[in-house]
């Protein structure tokens, strides 16, 4: 580590021992000094950029210290290896410092009674709100006068470049002592004097400013502190939240965007924080569907108020990093129960609530594009359930996998997938929906009763329902292997022993057996005759058409066939065009 010796004003480089130091947190002009400068001091002293570093070597020896470290001259950023090094460790810097000046050249301090106003203000408002609890509630009703303070905190205090930057979040965080100074030098406060304020102007856990460790806030609510902060090269938005969240990784510049891509990675390997999936896309982004991964700290923003559940639901869940994307067990659902129908076919529980609603589970919604393959579904909502009905949702048995990476395709390749899709219709009246199996399983969306095909030209499946009366039901048979669709359904007691057994048949094989049963389009079970027929259907969403195959069974009582068939339910929870969101 580099430090100036605050009486030499020379540089002294430390292995081991390090001295106790000062560290500077500021922004950065047009003319600061570099390390260059710093190796010839005749030349860079007289200069009045070199002011900022003479005054915080002052101020440090009128603190006792004797060294102290600033960002824009401590570290040769011609060297790629040190400059790497150096962000890596700047968290821990800035941790390590005995005392941390905060100079913002662009406020003058309030007048001392003012502030100390202000304070008070924003410390009852604090208390307040911790003694309502936060659940289910929205922060107390603020007065005029409270509402005037806090006008001027953020006309102020609040308006300095220092508060936008994403360098200054982890300064702000990490020193356990930090003095803040105005244009001027002024002394103005310290960070627990001032941490109310800075709580709310910053959005970041007023428990965290007195010292709660990081690791007790969720990954997305840290997220979240970022979300109003910018950077001037992309790659920094990723690297200033290095020691945010513990993790060290190389330095890319040129990267663009990967280096939030590759960040996210790096949290999910070394943690197992389900809330780094709660961001929400902007409503005006018009993906319906994409992965897993943010695209920045932006797309956070609503994932201030995060915490975990007072149960944990998926505590048994597995995931990890493959080349087919995030590699799930026991994590994605089924979603069946009262008031899941928003969720979606298949859902998975993010394991965290909003504060204000701690029975409500955050959930990421997904559709499925391919045999164990999902996307993120309706990106621009997180949507929540009752936490017993996340509790009761069926899991997936076998491991899946879902889209990771944003890709501009991902969209077509969702809605391609059902293309010729089988999507099955019967009545609800007569079969117990709750029964339904399918074979294989992976190719069904259960939810909606559709057979998906993925463009395949050779496929077949196997649809089972329990009968609401007796223990008897029905199979669906559907294969499509020398060009046309073939299907049949059958009573359980019915079902060619061949189809009966599940084995993985070719569909060729799977064609041949149901040629040998002519009347397979019709079968009785249960007091009740039950046909299936075909018609075109159309799948498709937001002015995209997706051509697939509707088989609908009629069911009609065995004893009243001239009454004319029991009412036919389609099921279409997701894809009836008037609901569709």
């Amino acid at each position: 580590m580099r430090l100036i010796n605050c009486r030499t004003l020379g540089f002294e480089e430390f292995v081991q021992n390090v001295p106790a130091y000062a560290i500077l947190s500021h922004t950065w002009g047009e003319d600061e000094v570099s390390f260059r400068d710093m190796s010839d001091r005749s030349e860079a002293s007289p200069q009045a950029r070199f002011r900022k570093i003479a005054t915080t070597c002052q101020i440090a020896l009128e603190h006792g210290l004797g060294y102290v470290w600033v960002d824009t001259c401590c570290i040769d950023k011609s060297s790629s290896a040190e400059l790497s090094e150096a962000i890596n460790s700047m968290f821990s810097w800035y941790k390590g410092a005995t005392l941390c000046f905060v100079f913002l050249w662009d406020f003058t301090a309030f007048p001392i009674s003012m502030l100390a106003e202000m304070v008070a203000s924003s410390n009852a408002q604090q208390s307040l709100e911790g003694q309502l609890g936060g659940f289910h509630r929205d922060p107390p009703q603020m007065t005029s006068k409270e509402i005037e303070i806090r006008d001027r905190v953020k006309k102020g205090l609040g308006s300095c470049r220092w508060f936008s930057r994403g360098w200054t979040l982890q300064e702000l965080i990490a020193p356990s002592r930090i003095n803040f100074y105005d244009k001027d030098w002024n002394f103005f406060g310290s960070k627990l004097q001032l941490a109310s304020v800075l709580s709310w102007i910053t959005g970041i856990d007023l428990s965290v400013l007195q010292g709660r460790p990081l690791e007790d806030i969720l990954v997305g609510r840290r997220m979240s502190w970022a979300s109003n902060r910018t950077t001037t090269r992309v790659e920094d938005m990723a690297y200033c939240l290095l020691g945010i969240f513990d993790i060290n990784m190389p330095l890319l510049y040129g990267e663009g965007k990967k280096a939030f891509i590759r960040l996210q990675e790096e949290i999910i390997r070394s943690s197992h924080d389900l809330s780094i999936f709660a961001w929400k896309s902007d409503w005006t982004d018009p993906r319906r569907f994409r992965g897993l991964m943010a695209s920045s700290p932006v797309e956070f923003r609503g994932c201030q108020r995060l915490i975990k559940p007072s149960f944990e639901w998926n505590n048994g869940g597995e995931y990890s990093i493959t080349s087919r994307g995030l590699r799930t067990e026991g994590l994605i659902r089924v979603g069946r129960g009262e008031g899941m129908a928003d969720v979606g076919s298949h859902f998975m529980s993010l394991n965290c609530v909003d504060a204000r609603q701690s029975k409500l589970i955050l959930n990421v919604s997904l559709r499925q594009y391919g045999p164990g393959l999902f996307a993120r579904r309706k990106p621009w909502e997180t949507p929540t359930a009752p936490d017993l009905n996340v509790y009761s949702a069926v899991k997936l048995a076998q491991p899946q996998h879902i889209c990771f990476k944003d890709s501009l395709l991902t969209g077509n390749i969702v809605m391609d997938s059902r293309i010729n899709a089988i999507q099955i219709g019967l009545s609800d009246d007569v079969f117990d929906m709750d029964s339904v199996t399918a074979f294989p399983p992976a190719e069904w969306d259960l939810r909606n009763s559709i057979f998906l095909s993925f463009q395949r030209p050779h496929f077949w499946g196997m649809w089972r329902v329990k009968a609401k009366d007796g223990d008897n039901g029905i199979s669906i048979v559907c294969v499509r292997s020398s060009g046309w669709l073939l299907y049949g359904v059958f009573a359980w007691d019915c079902l060619p022993p061949e189809l009966a057994r599940e084995d993985h048949h070719l569909p060729s094989k799977v064609e041949e057996i149901l040629q040998r049963y002519p009347d397979r389009t019709s079968t009785k079970c249960s007091g009740f005759l039950h046909t299936i027929k075909d018609a075109q259907l159309d799948l498709g969403e937001a002015g995209i058409e997706v051509p697939a195959t509707l088989l609908e069974v009629r069911s009609t009582e065995a004893n009243q066939l001239k009454k004319g068939p029991v009412r036919i339910k389609r099921i279409k929870t997701l894809f009836n065009k008037v609901a569709l969101g």
